[in-house]
């Protein structure tokens, strides 16, 4: 039964055992970018454009992005699609964020900072942002997937004691087919 997973109902039923962890990764990945971003942007704080009210709201976005999104995560992993909206605001909202802080102190005269610092804070927000969203498509497709497999077995359109026997069949007439094959990969063994 080498070539079992290639068959879509079985491969649709190892899904509801395993987690996503695809979906989960790309939103711990979103995490890590952001986690680099808000690092450069912190480290330049103390210049007269970030010593405002607005480093603080953005302190308390990042704490609940951070928050949030590890929740996210493990909804993801568990082919829980109900918050997929709520993932791509964040998404949405982590790439909208290279406009506010980082560009509004390039622009500054003097700059606040300087222009190396503003590519990695925006490529890193870009990245946290596109992976978020990356992580919620994914999560909804293959939740998805899940969810209709779950209702075809539920509803007898699937079988899939049936789909093994039928698969174990087919080995063993391979099997039989083929003894010669069979012998000569025991003597290479050997």
């Amino acid at each position: 039964m080498k070539d079992a997973t290639s068959n879509p109902i079985i491969s649709s039923d190892i899904m509801r055992y395993k987690k996503n962890k695809l979906g989960a990764n790309l939103a711990l990945g979103a995490i890590a970018f952001d986690c680099l971003s808000f690092m450069f942007l912190y480290s330049v704080v103390g210049t007269s454009y970030y010593s405002t009210w607005a480093i603080a709201f953005d302190v308390i976005f990042n704490l609940v992005f951070l928050l949030i999104t590890f929740l996210l995560s493990e909804q993801v992993k568990n082919y829980n699609s109900k918050l997929v909206i709520l993932q791509i605001i964040f998404g949405v909202c982590q790439i909208g964020r290279i406009f506010w802080l980082p560009l509004g102190g390039l622009l500054t005269k003097p700059a606040a900072i300087d222009i190396g610092k503003f590519l990695v804070m925006a490529i890193s927000l870009g990245a946290s942002g596109v992976l978020e969203i990356a992580s919620a498509v994914i999560g909804y497709i293959r939740s998805k997937q899940v969810a209709e497999f779950n209702k075809k077995v539920e509803s007898g359109e699937v079988d899939i004691m049936e789909t093994v026997k039928q698969l174990d069949a087919e080995d063993a007439a391979k099997a039989h087919a083929t003894p010669e094959v069979a012998v000569n990969e025991q003597e290479e063994v050997q």
